[in-house]
């Protein structure tokens, strides 16, 4: 929603304020009253600012918390309503907003494995759509890594403002194809990517060993190194906690400028987001707190981008490769931590990359290439199916499948027969008709049907 769409001007500044309070503290009547200049300069009374709050309630953006009285009574703004006040706060000149200070208490209060910024159906959600230890380590995926790493890279340095195009980056790295135009400084920030994403994916292994890519200061400095190289005046700052004062652009937040509490408060990061056990939420804290307290020179939201598929492969999630997100969504869900220091918005930023990643994935893999199985044994493939079907000749492998190859090649038959049985269009690859497949899933139904009598007279 666009607060600038209610006309009624009292209305629209009530609104903005109760979104501006937030949905944990809320305002009371007397607070809006205060603050609202439209209403002390005019001659509008109490009876008309309540019709207007609860017109506001009504409409689904505002929800009254009754505490006992209309003046202990206080507003809090439903989600879109905090978003639209939030839009209209930093859509203006950032020089004209009061300058906001590095909170520690955001960090302070946050207790692990307590406190959450995923919320229960976000986690469900989640979880749903992929489940830790679904991702499974193999030939086909480590195929499949390398176009994520491809995807990340490009989707990750067009948040940074390089965007050469997808298919472009895409053949960038996977053929070895150049980019025309590509400015030396945007090709070492792909590059750059490029080699971070493999530091993570190919230093984290299912399961985890000893030594691998983990949540530690350590291997997030190291993270930045990569990033940050070649692109630093000074290479000497490359994985170094800054010593100096640095400030964002377009916000009015200020980072802390002390080199001993920073090196303090990354410390505190890096503890308490090794201590969270949801993989989910812990890739979210450090989406949160690395931007937050800025503790390199530069490119820490691309090292908090990076970082947050170190929880996620550790425990057999799908990667985030950022590729569908909105560069204004992302930069608004920062500046409402920045500023605000409230992580919802980037919260669903989080959530709706998750989500549009994993579903990027399962069209990869449904288009991924052909099985090795596949292409080394057709023929006998196409032997052993056909007489399985047919003939009901058990499933063996032939003399001519290499021996590292046979338990490979039974699992793939069944495999085959299988997707058979559900599909029935898939035994035309092998010479089947339908009254083939059909007489061969009668056989399979009878055969179960004789084991389930067996185990019941057992």
């Amino acid at each position: 929603m666009d607060l600038k769409q209610i006309t009624d001007l009292h209305k629209r500044e009530l609104a903005y304020h109760i979104g501006m309070a937030g949905t944990t503290d809320g305002i009371s009547i007397g607070e809006l009253m205060d603050k609202c200049s439209s209403i002390q300069d005019g001659d509008l009374g109490r009876t008309a600012v309540w019709r207007r709050l609860k017109q506001l309630g009504m409409e689904g953006l505002a929800q009254l918390i009754d505490a006992g009285s209309r003046r202990s009574a206080y507003y809090i703004p439903t989600d879109a309503l905090r978003r639209a006040a939030l839009r209209m706060h930093l859509a203006t000149d950032a020089r004209t907003r009061p300058h906001v200070a590095y909170d520690r208490g955001m960090l302070d209060s946050y207790v692990p494995n307590e406190t959450r910024y995923l919320r229960s159906d976000e986690v469900e959600s989640l979880h749903a759509a992929c489940a830790p230890g679904t991702l499974k380590r193999g030939d086909r995926q480590d195929r499949d890594m390398r176009r994520f790493m491809s995807d990340l890279s490009y989707a990750s340095s067009r948040l940074e403002g390089v965007d050469y195009g997808h298919l472009a980056t895409k053949s960038f790295f996977e053929e070895d194809t150049p980019i025309s135009n590509l400015a030396p400084v945007d090709r070492k920030v792909l590059m750059n990517h490029f080699q971070a994403a493999k530091f993570i994916v190919e230093g984290i292994h299912q399961p985890t060993r000893d030594g691998d890519v983990g949540i530690n200061e350590h291997d997030i400095r190291s993270i930045h190194a990569i990033l940050s190289s070649g692109l630093l005046s000074n290479p000497m700052r490359q994985g170094a906690i800054r010593n100096t004062a640095v400030r964002i652009s377009s916000s009015s937040y200020i980072p802390p400028a002390i080199p001993a509490e920073i090196e303090r408060l990354f410390s505190q990061i890096v503890r308490k987001a090794a201590e969270i056990i949801d993989p989910y939420e812990q890739s979210l804290f450090l989406l949160v707190h690395v931007p937050y307290l800025q503790p390199f020179h530069d490119c820490n939201k691309r090292v908090a981008r990076l970082c947050t598929n170190i929880p996620l492969l550790r425990n057999g999630i799908l990667p985030i490769s950022w590729l569908d997100v909105n560069k204004d969504d992302m930069e608004f869900g920062l500046a409402a931590v920045y500023e605000q220091r409230d992580p919802r918005i980037l919260t669903e930023v989080y959530v709706q990359a998750c989500h549009r990643s994993f579903e990027s994935f399962t069209i990869t893999q449904a288009a991924r290439d052909p099985d090795e199985i596949d292409l080394r044994y057709d023929n006998e493939l196409r032997q052993v199916v056909r007489a399985a079907v047919l003939d009901s000749i058990a499933i063996t492998a032939p003399a001519s499948v290499e021996g590292a190859d046979s338990t490979a090649f039974v699992d793939r038959v069944t495999e085959i027969l299988g997707a058979c049985l559900g599909n029935p269009f898939v035994g035309a690859a092998y010479g089947l008709r339908l009254p083939d497949i059909q007489r061969f899933a009668e056989r399979e139904a009878a055969l179960e049907s004789h084991c389930v009598t067996d185990r019941a007279t057992a």
